[in-house]
């Protein structure tokens, strides 16, 4: 009887470990932004902020050419001289499973997600990141042949209205030296 009471007792602890694991896995949105994403060793500028979990990307063919290597920043065209400097150098690396990772020029400064719609024959890109200053949506307006540039202008009523970029597509984190700065 006693064996029988002792087995009892093992197969409720063990059943009690396997809801919590069950409940872990049924609700992936949680890890969103902890030690389980791809980008979550992203330092902080501030304490503050936030960004929602990723959303799966589908087929878009913008997907594959976004998710290669690094894309930096080449020119950042506004009147703000302070914006224009503080732009150059700035990078972004974007994941298939919808999260991305962004800097200036050697330094990691955020993480977050991102995703791709299409609205009104246009390719909008949404990214949410850690740090809210830096979040951004995008208008995709056109890549070249080989897929290494491209142009993004920055959409009304949102931090990046009336911005225009040349993002252009490099294997690393940009460096100073590369760009002739110091």
């Amino acid at each position: 009887m006693k064996q029988l009471l002792f087995g009892i007792f093992l197969l409720s602890l063990w059943s009690c470990t396997g809801d919590d694991n069950a409940q872990q896995a049924a609700n992936p949105s949680e890890l969103a932004g902890t030690a389980a994403s791809t980008v979550a060793d992203a330092p902080r500028k501030d304490g503050s902020g936030s960004f929602l979990p990723p959303l799966a990307l589908g087929e878009h063919p913008m997907v594959p050419i976004l998710t290669t290597d690094y894309w930096i920043f080449e020119y950042y065209v506004i009147d703000d001289a302070a914006a224009r400097a503080s732009n150059k150098g700035r990078w972004f690396r974007f994941f298939a499973d919808g999260t991305f990772e962004s800097g200036s020029w050697e330094e990691k400064t955020g993480y977050g997600s991102w995703r791709l719609q299409d609205e009104d024959n246009k390719v909008m890109l949404y990214l949410d990141n850690i740090v809210d200053a830096e979040d951004g949506q995008w208008e995709i307006q056109g890549v070249n042949k080989e897929q290494d540039t491209m142009t993004w202008a920055g959409i009304s009523k949102t931090n990046t209205a009336g911005v225009i970029t040349k993002v252009i597509n490099l294997l690393t984190r940009p460096t100073k030296a590369q760009f002739g700065i110091e």
